[in-house]
């Protein structure tokens, strides 16, 4: 009879009322905590002025059948993307959210080799480029000290004779990166490092032609 009422008092409407009670002084702690880290978590980061320029340089990495070698009769080839340079002007529209304007130069190059019987044999390397602009939306998602960590996505359009991709064509882009504020004198100057993956579409008359490369950058943001 002692376990039973014991087992009774364990379940009864006091016991509950009290983990209830136990349970609210423990949401109120971590809210009280949360509210007390956040202004050291935000710490050393400025909210962002409207208008911001940035320039940046890094290399590619092309993927799929349009970057491999392509084996032919009589010439064959392949193409190679290294080096690119490129500019933002970025909108800030709140800390969160932003606007950004993007031009970029891609260099490739082009080893080929001809072999057809009755023909000399002969190889060489021709070089190509991509020009394109895009407009992005930037969303900052974490702020800490004096780095903040951004995803980016947008699309543009791409100028450049390569492969199957000529004339005027479009990329859809998605990537994200890190930029390090480097100067507290000046709160804006950033270190900006990131990497994104670029989809070109190239729409024909019958069938659509697509591609994708992996881009990397580092630069500086004022």
């Amino acid at each position: 009879m002692m376990i039973r009422g014991m087992g009774e008092a364990a379940t009864g409407p006091e016991f509950r009322e009290e983990r209830a009670a136990m349970r609210k002084r423990r949401a109120h702690s971590a809210l009280a905590l949360c509210l007390f880290l956040l202004p050291g978590v935000l710490s050393g980061t400025s909210p962002p002025k409207r208008l911001t320029v940035g320039f940046y340089g890094g290399w590619s990495q092309g993927l799929g059948y349009a970057f491999g070698w392509h084996s032919r009769p009589s010439r064959s080839d392949d193409y190679n993307l290294d080096v690119h340079l490129g500019a933002y002007i970025q909108y800030n529209i709140s800390d969160f959210l932003s606007l950004q304007a993007n031009v970029n130069y891609q260099h490739g190059t082009n080893p080929w080799t001809f072999t057809y019987p009755g023909f000399p044999y002969d190889e060489g390397t021709d070089k190509f480029s991509i020009v394109s602009a895009n407009l992005n939306g930037v969303i900052t998602a974490v702020r800490w000290q004096r780095t903040a960590l951004y995803f980016l996505g947008g699309g543009g359009i791409d100028r450049g004779e390569w492969e199957q991709f000529w004339g005027t064509y479009f990329n859809l882009t998605a990537g994200m990166g890190m930029k390090i504020y480097v100067s507290r004198s000046h709160p804006d100057l950033a270190l900006n490092i990131g990497g994104a993956i670029v989809h070109l579409m190239n729409p024909g008359e019958h069938e659509g032609y697509t591609t994708d490369y992996l881009k990397f950058l580092i630069g500086i943001e004022f």
